[in-house]
């Protein structure tokens, strides 16, 4: 035992592997040990929002933002918002197809 007490033992992500490894999988390995995917997923479904969109409807959205996988949208225009809500079901697909996965259970339009 040394002089401070017993030895800690290393975060997973810190145990060096004797074999090489190409870097996606590291930094995915790191991401995972890390717990960073939630983080990581809502990033990407806020910086897909113009692309999916277009640019007319990205430059009259306010603000996107998700919270326990619903995507909250503020809009300027009430005629937007009117046209938003009725294409909620679309703006999900949309993201599943995307992204390869079910990230946005519910859209909600501020």
């Amino acid at each position: 035992m040394s002089y401070y007490g017993k030895k800690k033992t290393p975060h997973p992500a810190s145990v060096r592997k004797s074999d090489a490894s190409p870097l996606k999988d590291v930094i995915q390995d790191m991401v995972e040990a890390y717990n960073l995917n939630k983080k990581f997923d809502q990033t990407n479904i806020v910086n897909l929002w113009p692309k999916l969109m277009g640019k007319a409807i990205a430059n009259r959205t306010k603000s996107v933002f998700v919270k326990d996988q619903k995507l909250f949208v503020t809009v300027e225009s009430s005629v937007l918002k009117q046209e938003l809500n009725m294409n909620k079901a679309q703006i999900i697909e949309l993201y599943a197809t995307e992204l390869g996965k079910v990230l946005i259970k519910e859209v909600v339009i501020l």
